[in-house]
């Protein structure tokens, strides 16, 4: 028997293998079909898809036989891959090399042996698609041909799966720095909105008038900055796939008497009419994203007043049925050129007069978007100089449903006044948000400064719930998270953070986190995670 000699780019020929990170995987259909089918044409038992690593060959694909994987120095693949061509044995028992091969003189007995090598764009052979018979046999010319195309095909699968595996590399980097960049600008933000809407909340204090209009304006701007902030990750999420929908029951004359009263208070500051239309055919509740929702009417209204003048009108209907929603959004602006409209729906385009126009063309994208993960669509019509009609169309069965009373996030403590909380933070700012919100519910609350702290105090006092910052410096949440489950698997614990991505991060769920609140958050979401997660007994 002859061992076959390393080939002289052993070592780029070891780096082309690995990059393609292939060794030991489960099987995949793409290979076992290209196996099949080189069994087929060439009318062998068996057929392999073999990868040659420094001790071993491994077998990737395979059909007719048992074995996962053999030693290098006996792999008939070893001499295939310092071959150019297709390398055959005829009959091992009348060749030198091979006839005292274990491979030969016991199972699975092989006496004939054809392999084309695997050969890399960069020219190193990494291993072989190769068929094998316990009978002699000769390969034509077209079976050789059809070995050498099989080859290359089985090449284009390991760089079509190696693109796949590095656009979810730079997916998942992209998800990470995205998910820090959240909570870089959140956290801040999360700050001034919160403190700006306790004290608008304030009706005991003792700002003056200009002060408190100064007030107003902070709020408003910190509110527009954090749409924006959310609207680039809102595109992020949506182009990676990873974007979903909460559904909740949602009182429709409360939601859209809210959605009324912010259309009209916009549409004044400019000067415009605006006609509301509700026909809601005794549906009182249905079951739906009514933030996504709200999101998807307020851009299309935005967008009317954005585009309409003074004294001019916008008409607002909706009807509610059994079947759908239907949302009709028209003005008789400056409507849109014809050929502008295809463009509408692209990401960061804007139409019309760019150095007048606000935004940053993210609107109607996201609301396409939006409307489409409702399973709906959405229609837009529009003449230059006379104005524009947008038409959403939502379906609705019965699943979405309610026709009980009562709104769907009542104001109502529902929860244990005397429940003990731990709010994990690391920020000095956001501690004293986070205690003036949970104060105004007449609720107290221990603070722990990081993760290592967090645990500690788990360990020594009894909580009812804790809200736990994820991104902690050195201990981080996910890791307090898990230690605080481990020594009480029943303690509820609930990630407050500024990172939008935390809802489809994995590691939420393996750590344990029973719920996910996003900062800023408002006193009707507190409601709503502690009336659900620490009810009255």
């Amino acid at each position: 028997m002859t061992i076959a000699a390393i080939p002289p780019d052993e070592m780029n020929r070891l780096d082309a293998l690995y990059r393609y990170e292939i060794l030991d995987t489960e099987n995949e259909s793409a290979f076992d079909e290209l196996t099949q089918l080189a069994s087929e044409i060439c009318d062998t038992p068996i057929a392999l898809i073999s990868l040659i690593d420094p001790d071993r060959q491994w077998f990737k694909s395979k059909v007719g036989l048992d074995a996962e994987e053999t030693s290098r120095d006996i792999a008939f693949c070893t001499h295939a891959i310092n071959q150019e061509k297709v390398f055959e044995v005829n009959d091992t028992f009348h060749d030198e090399r091979f006839k005292n091969n274990p491979l030969v003189t016991s199972d699975p007995n092989i006496r004939f042996y054809a392999g084309a090598p695997l050969i890399t764009p960069d020219g190193h052979a990494i291993g072989t698609i190769c068929v094998i018979s316990d009978k002699p046999k000769k390969l034509n010319v077209h079976q050789r041909k059809a070995m050498e195309i099989l080859s290359r095909e089985v090449i284009s699968q390991l760089e079509l799966r190696l693109k796949v595996i590095q656009l979810k590399k730079a997916n998942q980097r992209t998800t990470e720095f995205l998910s820090r960049l959240s909570h870089e600008l959140r956290t801040p933000l999360h700050s001034i909105v919160s403190l700006s809407q306790l004290m608008l909340a304030d009706n005991e204090s003792y700002l003056s008038k200009q002060n408190t209009t100064y007030l107003q304006h902070i709020d408003f701007s910190g509110k527009q900055l954090l749409k924006l902030v959310d609207s680039i990750l809102d595109i992020s999420k949506i182009e990676e796939g990873s974007f979903e929908l909460y559904e909740r029951i949602t009182n429709l004359k409360d939601f859209f008497f809210n959605i009324q009263g912010v259309t009209c208070s916009l549409a004044k500051e400019k000067g415009l009419d605006v006609n509301f239309n509700l026909t809601l055919n005794d549906i009182n509740r249905i079951k739906i994203d009514d933030l996504r929702l709200s999101q998807i009417m307020l851009n299309l209204i935005s967008n009317s007043i954005k585009f309409s003048t003074a004294k001019q009108s916008i008409f607002i209907d909706i009807v509610v049925n059994k079947s759908k929603l239907v949302i009709a959004v028209k003005d008789n602006g400056i409507g849109i050129s014809e050929k502008d409209i295809p463009l509408l729906f692209n990401k960061f385009q804007r139409v019309g007069d760019n150095n007048t126009t606000e935004g940053a063309g993210l609107g109607l994208m996201i609301t396409k978007n939006l409307v489409e993960l409702m399973h709906g669509n959405i229609k837009l019509l529009s003449k230059l100089n006379k104005g524009t009609l947008v038409k959403v169309n939502i379906p609705l069965n019965s699943n979405n449903m309610d026709e009980k009373s009562g709104n769907a996030e009542p104001l109502v403590a529902l929860f244990d006044p005397n429940i003990k909380i731990l709010v994990v933070e690391d920020n000095d700012i956001n501690q004293e948000v986070t205690k003036a919100i949970f104060s105004s519910i007449k609720l107290n609350i221990d603070i722990a400064h990081n993760g290592e702290s967090a645990v500690m105090l788990a360990r020594k006092h009894t909580y009812d719930v804790i809200f736990m910052d994820l991104h902690l410096p050195d201990f981080d949440g996910f890791t307090a998270s898990s230690e605080i489950k481990e020594s009480n698997p029943q303690q509820k614990i609930i990630a407050l953070t500024a990172d939008v991505f935390a809802k489809q991060n994995p590691k939420v769920i393996a750590c344990g986190i029973n719920d996910v609140v996003t900062k800023p958050f408002n006193i009707g979401v507190l409601f709503y995670v502690l009336n659900e997660h620490c009810p009255m007994k």
